[in-house]
């Protein structure tokens, strides 16, 4: 009995759990390019500052970090790897709101749980500078669902 409520959650845990792969460098879903994205592009960006720790608060190093524009007309802007520290800078195009997705060797992971980094949102305008985005890295989450997941939480020296 017991086997089938572990078997049970976890079989949960991967139906709603989303596997996306290719967010790390070119990914399909990005918008095309209209006049309205080149018009977005052309604003001075915004800077998103945060950190990443894992669910004991430790930092997370070297796992990549991207902004997910919630309108259809912002160009996408790269992955950038956290520091050892885990903290992270984005430049981010603007006027936009952002959710976020972390990214290990090309997939990135959303969960249903509240505190995944996907549930964190921030609007930007152009030019503005928002500090302070804590995101949390659900490790155990991540190798539930894909081999691709850290084998530990990644850190540094």
């Amino acid at each position: 009995m017991r086997r089938q409520t572990v078997d049970g959650r976890r079989s949960a845990l991967v139906a709603f759990a989303v596997v996306l792969a290719l967010v790390g460098d070119g990914c399909a879903t990005a918008p095309k390019q209209t006049q309205a994205t080149r018009q977005v592009a052309a604003n001075p960006p915004a800077i998103v500052d945060g950190r990443v720790r894992d669910a004991d608060g430790k930092p997370v190093a070297g796992i990549g970090v991207r902004g997910i524009p919630g309108g259809k007309d912002v160009p996408w802007s790269p992955v950038v790897q956290t520091a050892c520290d885990g903290r992270f800078r984005l430049s981010l195009a603007a006027p936009a709101s952002y959710s976020f997705v972390l990214v290990w060797h090309g997939t990135g992971v959303i969960t249903p749980r509240p505190e995944d980094p996907s549930r964190t949102s921030v609007s930007v305008a152009p030019g503005a500078l928002v500090q302070g985005v804590d995101l949390t890295f659900l490790a155990s989450e991540w190798r539930d669902v894909t081999a691709s997941a850290p084998a530990t939480t990644p850190s540094c020296p």
